[in-house]
């Protein structure tokens, strides 16, 4: 057996924020960089929801704990469990929950900011999972956007990521990419990734301004639909990742949606 953590930041498109949530910026927090990678989302509005979907059997939710901070409603499964998020003086990359002794499967996150007083905040940093493998000895690689096992059906793509939609790098699990990357900025272009794998896959991209929403399908599967716009421009975020695909050929089809 052997086990596998996972890391993502809070801009990653696996996190889903609704409309309640914000950015933490330099320009309206001066401790804007003391956060993993210097960004976070945050909300100071009671009822606001963030929520996840993880494989594993462990996972941890990061965020800070400041004067300003009130409540916050964790629920892992439809068990919910309410925290205090206040501290004084602040506190940074700190566990806000954490949950292990899962069984292994998929299981869904969800973070609601509880009050009690309007205007209190409450943010995310990061959240990381872990998942269990039978197998005992586990290998990676990392596939370059310009491998042969990337398919560009049309012209759609380039490798001018300056006005991306959907921009990708490579995948692998547990590697960052290279600097090349294929970019696309126009409506329901796709781009498929042929891989053999036991275990478990990431896609790693950029998220932004001038990035939008896209869908993923795995295996001629059910797709499933993201949006990699955000604030300010950060590369090496993790755009798709699932875990124990059983072994064999898999195939994923990346769709830039209007």
């Amino acid at each position: 057996m052997s086990l596998v953590t996972t890391l993502v930041d809070d801009k990653s498109p696996l996190i889903q924020y609704d409309s309640g949530f914000n950015p933490g910026i330099a320009a309206d927090d001066t401790s804007a960089d003391r956060y993993f990678r210097g960004t976070s989302q945050r909300s100071n509005v009671v009822g606001s929801v963030a929520k996840f979907s993880f494989d594993g059997t462990a996972v941890w939710i990061y965020g800070a704990k400041r004067s300003n901070y009130g409540n916050y409603t964790v629920t892992l499964d439809n068990t919910s469990s309410v925290y205090n998020g206040e501290a004084n003086p602040d506190e940074f990359q700190q566990v806000l929950f954490t949950q292990g002794g899962l069984t292994q499967g998929p299981h869904t996150v969800s973070l609601t900011n509880t009050g009690p007083t309007p205007g209190s905040w409450f943010d995310i940093d990061m959240v990381a999972w872990q998942t269990e493998f039978t197998g005992t000895q586990l290998e990676t690689e990392a596939i370059d956007d310009t491998d042969s096992r990337f398919q560009y059906p049309n012209a759609a793509w380039n490798t001018n990521p300056t006005s991306a939609i959907l921009n990708l790098f490579n995948n692998g699990t547990g590697q960052f990419p290279t600097t090349s990357s294929s970019s696309t900025s126009v409506a329901d272009a796709t781009v498929t990734l042929t891989f053999t794998v036991t275990e478990s896959v990431s896609i790693f991209g950029t998220v932004g301004p001038n990035n939008g929403p896209y869908s993923v399908s795995l295996d001629s599967g059910q797709a499933t639909q993201y949006n990699a716009t955000t604030y300010m421009t950060l590369y090496e975020v993790v755009l798709y990742h699932t875990d124990n695909l059983g072994p064999g050929q898999h195939q994923l089809t990346l769709t830039n949606l209007p």
